[in-house]
């Protein structure tokens, strides 16, 4: 890792602040907690040799001494935030990440005595399937089945993941290189590798459908520091409310209010992992919207209102929802809103992406809560490149796939019937990643100004690659790595 610092001499009185005791931690990763935030990143899909673990166990232990922890991630950021905040710029800092887990056939490989670790992980049955087995409960069929899959699938399974991330291309294919000769002296393949890239220009900030993304993060318990003038929300982050750091790292209290449960003392400080290779249409997409936007009565609506009906923002990320204050931020900024006011769905319909995985109001919605992450690969959309490969890589880290990501995919995204406060409401399923059962693909909208239609089109996303994997501390790391036994007691 190379980081120059620029910062500058005077100190806000944020630095004086008591320092949440999650943010000092040198156990949990980076990326779970304290984002990588990077422009150019690096995903590697690997397997182990069969050798009765010794190569996986080689690999990991030189994957060690690069492993990013959380508390020199949130210092880079937060001194870059500072910097940008005193110069009027992005700083002359830079930094390399990197990010190790485990699907539960790595982890299996590696352990030194498997059969008590896969007994220790009897409640996390989701993780011990595998994301292949659990694609078709989730709406992952046809052309997104997992036989059509570049990593993940049977024919091409996978025992890590490891997540490089870094401020230039340079020092991304210079770490890459050093993991590349690790693997080779190992014996670790590559099953595949995909490259996340921050668009650029007026789209930087953006995913490739246009939309800006990565606006509401749940707020962090012993992690973030709290707002002094609105307590169980997260400082400078107006609608970020705190969740409890259980629900996304083991061993912590969790938002059922209750100490954390008995788990094997291996997992503490480590989350599980999704990765998705989510593959966008974006000719098809704009070219639905616009023939959608055109059947609705009286006289259609702009295809840019459609747009953010189904999304439930502007293209900028200014939210559809007045918000409860509307002096609370502007643009994408202005997060404060519940739709507690909205229960017909005539300001964000109910159909609405960001409804449908986040109902803000819905108060057990917090325990589904997940920390997400994510960056677009492939090129740019021009009319000229419509087929060329590009999408989103999404990541997101929890501690219960089964309430977490699965929950919000399968009870929220994909059912037709479900949205907390709307009864009678007109619904529909998300259109942006939702998939019905019986591959009902309308949502009806009616909105606050008279118009209204039923929006007939199919999704325009397809999963290409899928992992669930588990991202140790370092702690557990350097065990495996050794090859000593994990503590499996509670």
């Amino acid at each position: 890792m190379t980081t120059i610092s620029m910062r500058p001499t005077a100190v806000p009185d944020l630095e004086k602040m008591p320092v949440p005791p999650l943010r000092r931690s040198r156990e949990i990763q980076g990326n779970v907690l304290a984002a990588f935030n990077k422009d150019y990143m690096a995903f590697r899909y690997v397997r182990f040799p069969d050798d009765n673990g010794a190569g996986g166990r080689g690999w990991l232990s030189v994957m060690l001494n690069t492993v990013s922890v959380t508390a020199a991630v949130e210092d880079f950021n937060e001194e870059f935030s500072l910097s940008r905040r005193a110069y009027g710029q992005d700083p002359s800092i830079t930094a390399t990440w990197v990010g190790v887990s485990l699907t539960c056939s790595g982890l299996l490989r590696v352990a030194r005595e498997p059969d008590k670790v896969k007994q220790d992980l009897a409640s996390f049955p989701s993780f011990v399937e595998g994301a292949a087995a659990r694609a078709a409960d989730l709406g992952d069929d046809g052309t997104s089945a997992p036989d059509h899959w570049l990593f993940g699938g049977e024919r091409n399974a996978v025992d890590a993941v490891l997540i490089v991330a870094a401020d230039t291309e340079t020092a991304l294919n210079e770490k890459l290189d050093n993991i590349a000769a690790a693997d080779s002296a190992h014996g670790v393949t590559v099953v595949h590798q995909d490259d996340g890239r921050t668009l650029t220009g007026d789209l930087r900030g953006h995913e490739h459908f246009g939309y800006k993304d990565g606006i509401s993060q749940p707020g962090v318990k012993d992690f973030h520091r709290e707002d002094r003038d609105n307590p169980g929300f997260r400082e400078n982050r107006p609608g970020a409310r705190l969740v409890e750091p259980g629900e996304f790292v083991f061993g912590h209290r969790s938002e059922s209010g209750d100490p954390p449960p008995a788990r094997p003392k291996w997992l503490d400080n480590g989350s599980l992992q999704v990765v998705r290779r989510l593959r966008q249409d974006v000719g098809g997409w704009n070219e639905a919207v616009v023939r959608e936007a055109g059947k609705f009565t009286p006289n259609g609506i702009a295809p840019e209102t459609l747009g953010a009906c189904l999304v439930g923002r502007k293209k900028n990320g200014t939210p559809l929802d007045p918000g409860e204050n509307p002096l609370t931020g502007v643009g994408s900024s202005a997060n404060d809103f519940t739709y507690e006011n909205d229960g017909e769905g005539k300001h964000t319909p109910c159909a609405a992406h960001i409804r449908r995985t986040h109902p803000r109001h819905f108060e057990p919605s917090q325990r589904h809560r997940i920390m997400r992450r994510g960056i677009p690969y492939g090129p740019l959309y021009t009319p000229q490149t419509p087929d060329q490969d590009r999408g989103l890589m999404f990541v997101c880290y929890g501690t219960s796939l089964e309430q977490q990501f699965e929950f919000v995919q399968k009870f929220w995204s994909n059912h037709p019937g479900f949205l907390p406060g709307t009864k009678g409401a007109p619904n529909g399923i998300d259109k942006v990643t939702g998939k019905t059962a019986d591959g009902n693909p309308d949502a009806r909208i009616v909105l606050a100004d008279g118009h209204e239609g039923t929006v007939s089109m199919d999704r325009f996303v397809r999963t290409t690659g899928a992992v669930y994997a588990f991202t140790p501390s370092v702690s557990t790391l350097r065990k495996l790595a050794a090859n000593e036994p994990l503590n499996t007691k509670g």
